[in-house]
């Protein structure tokens, strides 16, 4: 075998090599990402119904996005904040809550892009608010939501618009779809 080949064969094992350590080393970071963001989680004070609570009274419009962010650096409490938008068609507002104290640790408004102001109008037309969809990722998991989004990306065939929910559920987080019309729930994942 020649000399380039040999060497071609001993560059293409390396690379092999880098590429699956990259992927165990990934994939530990993930899950150890996966596992702080559970502590976290577990450690809050505030719901994310109470923070939506705490959140409107500053904010027009409806709930578009709500998410916890366990190392945000917003956090006066390093428990993590809820991170909620809310639009009116008009304005957006994104504002952070903190899930220890419940203060509210940021106020941003920025006035609603096109692709925005669609995603609100179909949101406003959906049979399922997005309080009712919290409810039923609760019932049906028996966990807290930490997370939820409306999307009109059309991904799934049969789903047309739908929200995408995160649940903490004892030690592990369950991510849920809705759909915005049926009520039904689909496509489950659970990360540990």
């Amino acid at each position: 075998m020649s000399k380039f080949f040999k060497s071609f064969q001993l560059t293409t094992l390396g690379a092999g090599v880098v590429i699956a350590l990259s992927a165990g080393i990934m994939t530990t970071m993930a899950n150890a990402d996966t596992a702080d963001e559970i502590r976290v989680a577990q450690a809050a004070k505030i719901s994310l119904k109470q923070a939506i609570d705490i959140a409107s009274k500053q904010a027009s419009g409806i709930l578009t996005e709500a998410e916890f962010d366990d190392d945000d650096s917003d956090s006066q409490s390093g428990g993590g904040v809820y991170e909620l938008e809310f639009s009116d068609g008009n304005t957006e507002y994104e504002i952070k809550v903190d899930a220890i104290t419940g203060q509210v640790v940021d106020l941003d408004t920025d006035s609603v892009d096109s692709s925005n102001v669609n995603k609100y109008n179909v949101q406003q037309q959906a049979k399922i608010k997005i309080m009712d969809a919290i409810k039923t990722a609760e019932k049906q998991t028996s966990g807290r939501v930490l997370g939820i989004e409306f999307e009109n990306d059309r991904d799934y065939a049969d789903h047309a618009t739908y929200y995408e929910v995160k649940v903490l559920k004892d030690n592990q987080i369950i991510e849920l779809n809705i759909d915005a019309d049926t009520g039904a729930v689909f496509a489950n994942k659970f990360k540990k």
